[in-house]
């Protein structure tokens, strides 16, 4: 009796917090976008963008790299902000992070895009640009995560 006494509680436990935490999950906002699911949609944007950004470094592709930081910048502005997504302030200090390796990475790209021809005795582009672009994928990284508290990026 009592071990089904028990069971009755702890499944009526379960059942109410899974079901607080669907709702707090189901709650989008209204047209700002603001609410989890802008937030998770942002943090798969963010994640593909520097999924693209790895990719395009690791072939040394000077103006693909420049173009994903340019397009990774204001987002990383609104996230910094936190006026178009609602996210904790863990994550608006990770995006403010980001947002200035992003403005280093691309300052330090653009200089590489300048001096390709005068590289000669250089190591790779290839190299060149992943060593620019590293603490920016860690801060990426660190953003994703703090977006969706741990959960896996959606796969589109």
């Amino acid at each position: 009796m009592r071990n089904q006494l028990t069971r009755a509680f702890t499944f009526l436990v379960v059942a109410a917090s899974v079901t607080l935490a669907g709702a707090g999950v189901a709650a989008a906002g209204g047209p700002g976008g603001n609410g989890s699911s802008s937030t998770t949609s942002v943090a798969a944007e963010v994640q593909t963008m520097r999924d693209a950004l790895v990719s395009r470094a690791d072939s040394g592709d000077v103006p693909g790299t420049q173009a994903t930081l340019a397009r990774l910048a204001p987002v990383l502005t609104d996230l910094a902000q936190g006026e178009r997504y609602m996210i904790q302030a863990e994550a608006k200090d990770s995006a403010a992070t980001a947002r200035q390796e992003n403005a280093t990475a691309k300052q330090g790209v653009d200089e590489l895009a300048a001096d390709v021809e005068s590289r000669v005795g250089l190591p790779p582009v290839s190299a060149l640009l992943n060593a620019l672009v590293q603490r920016l994928l860690i801060s990426l990284s660190s953003l994703v995560n703090d977006l969706l508290g741990g959960l896996t990026v959606p796969v589109a």
